[in-house]
Formats: structure tokens, sequence, C-alpha cells
């Protein structure tokens, strides 16, 4: 149900989960809050997708997880890793289960500035097309020779990847605003093809979000 619902509910869903896991300073509210995020992961068939993610974070985490340790304690060091891997989790649920298209829809429906909203989706549409990218420049790079397996070892040939990478993101950057310039980007008028509607599932759904905020809030207290 949860991945069926209006992209603007999501959103609000998504942004009102993560002020609460921000503000959380306990480990148990995080591993409570932690079990919707992970409830809709398994009920999407996200799993390899979110295993293979959580790979790329791991070293992330771990990095911010040492710095705590040596500077403070092992409780606020588990409480920054936990809190990393909760915010980071809601927006991968949130990305995986809303496609750029429908969220800025929906939204430009409310009347948001087509400009922004342009910006939003082509953000979050180069996610994905930067993540094929990556895999494709690893893949040519280990044919010759350059080891880019995730580690510490790694990270004196991460140039091979980063700079091809940029490379291509310029390129990117220069078709996409030609292509903006012949399709008449800054012409008013425009028309929606798909309009969105909020159903009773909607409001259910933000509705139990907020019962659930307001558990953790009191877990908090």
């Amino acid at each position: 149900m949860a991945f069926h619902l209006d992209p603007r509910a999501k959103t609000l869903m998504a942004l009102l989960w993560t002020v609460v896991l921000s503000t959380a300073a306990s480990i148990p509210v995080l591993v409570i809050g932690m079990m919707p995020v992970l409830l809709i992961v398994w009920c999407s068939g996200q799993q390899p997708a979110f295993l293979r993610w959580l790979r790329l974070i791991a070293l992330m985490i771990t990095g911010w997880m040492i710095i705590a340790l040596l500077t403070l304690d092992w409780q606020t060091a588990l409480t920054v890793g936990l809190r990393i891997l909760a915010l980071s989790s809601i927006f991968f649920v949130f990305l995986r289960t809303t496609t750029p298209e429908d969220l800025g829809g929906a939204w430009q429906q409310t009347g948001a500035p087509f400009p922004l909203i342009f910006l939003l989706t082509a953000s979050l549409q180069y996610v994905q097309v930067m993540e094929q990218r990556i895999q494709h420049i690893i893949a040519a790079q280990r044919a010759r020779g350059i080891p880019l397996e995730p580690g510490w070892r790694a990270l004196r040939y991460y140039p091979a990847l980063l700079i091809p990478l940029l490379v291509q993101a310029l390129v990117s950057a220069g078709h996409l605003a030609a292509a903006m310039e012949a399709r008449g980007f800054s012409r008013a008028g425009r028309s929606q093809f798909l309009t969105y509607h909020w159903r009773l599932r909607d409001w259910l759904a933000i509705g139990m979000t907020v019962m659930a905020a307001g558990f953790l809030f009191w877990l908090r207290l």
C-alpha cells in the first residue's frame, strides 16, 4: 500500500519520518523507527537493491562511527551510525518507490514553479543514470586491470572512476541544456498528461505516520 500512494503523500511521510529520526537521540527509538522502513523494503521487493546500496554506504557509516568512538563514546558512535543508516534508508525507499515523473507531475499540479520541479526531477533521474555509468566505468576499468572493489585498498584507484564520471556528467549537462533550449523550456502554458488525486488511503497513510511519529516522540520523553 505504501508504494501505491500519491507522490505528495509519500513526500510528506518521508519528510515527517526524517524529522522524527533526525531528532532521535536513543538507540531503541532509532531501531523502532527503522522497522517500518525495512517493512516497506520487504513489501516492495527491493531487498537486492537495498543490500547493494548498504554495501556502498557501509564505508561512510563505519568512518563516522570510528570518529565518534575516538572522540566520544561507543553509545554515541552507535547512535550516529544508526541515524545515518535510518535517514539514508528513508530516502532510498522514497526514491525506489516513487518515479521522478510522478513526483514532479504531482507537485506541479499543486502549483509549484515548473523550473523548480524540473530541477528536482532531473536530479532524481540523473541519480539512476549516474549509477549505471558508474557500473559501466568500473567494468571498463576492471577490464584494464584497475581494481575498483569497495574498500580501503581501492582508494588510490578512485581517480580512475571519478575523472571519467565527471567528464561524462559535464557532457550530459551540455546535451541537456541544448535539448531544453530546442524544446522551448521557458515556454508558458504547459499542460499535464496525468492528473493525480488524493484518495482515502493517502489520508490513512499520513494519519498512521503522524500517530507513529507521536508514539516515537512519546518514547523519547
